[in-house]
């Protein structure tokens, strides 16, 4: 069993094509290199699909200042110093237990695994940390990302964004939290 020890100097990773990659827990260091791929590593609909706000400076400063907070687990996926993938969860307000999930890999590294493997990742995460399981919202025309989390476990629970995405869950089993 990885352990969350691993994730701080990282596990290297080998994807479909052959490349190997660091996974990591996000730092304060990372920042820049976090919105250089927010700005060059996603497409305008790689953007779109990951997130309907900015993908600014400013939420690259939320995001660096979040980094020791404990309901947070931030991932990047690291091919030197390059971002290639990023993911987390974040405990949600009034579902403490079911932390919310996102995730987004470079459009140059999609089909390769290496958004399972970082769903993977924040699962076995969210179970350590002793989490009943996972939601996600998943717009319903992104197939490709829906088929992932169905076959991960993820079941449709309900819709949100005025009926444009699918919200999505994982509940772990009681010996699984």
């Amino acid at each position: 069993m990885l352990s969350l020890l691993d994730l701080e100097s990282g596990i290297w990773v080998t994807l479909r094509s052959g490349e190997q990659v660091l996974v990591r827990r996000f730092r304060r260091t990372d920042g820049e290199a976090l919105y250089r791929f927010f700005q060059q590593g996603l497409s305008p609909e790689s953007q779109r699909l990951y997130s309907s706000q900015p993908l600014d400076r400013s939420l690259v400063n939320i995001v660096v200042s979040e980094t020791d907070a404990p309901d947070v687990m931030r991932l990047v996926a690291l091919k030197g110093d390059q971002v290639v993938g990023y993911a987390y969860w974040r405990e949600q307000l009034f579902k403490a237990r079911m932390p919310l999930l996102s995730i987004a890999v470079a459009d140059s590294h999609q089909g390769l695994g290496l958004g399972r493997l970082l769903m993977e990742l924040l699962i076995e995460t969210a179970r350590q940390k002793g989490m009943e399981g996972m939601e996600l919202h998943v717009f319903k025309h992104n197939l490709r990302a829906i088929n992932l989390y169905l076959k991960l476990g993820f079941e449709i629970v309900g819709e949100t964004d005025y009926g444009r995405q699918w919200i999505m869950a994982l509940r772990f089993k009681p010996e699984e939290q």
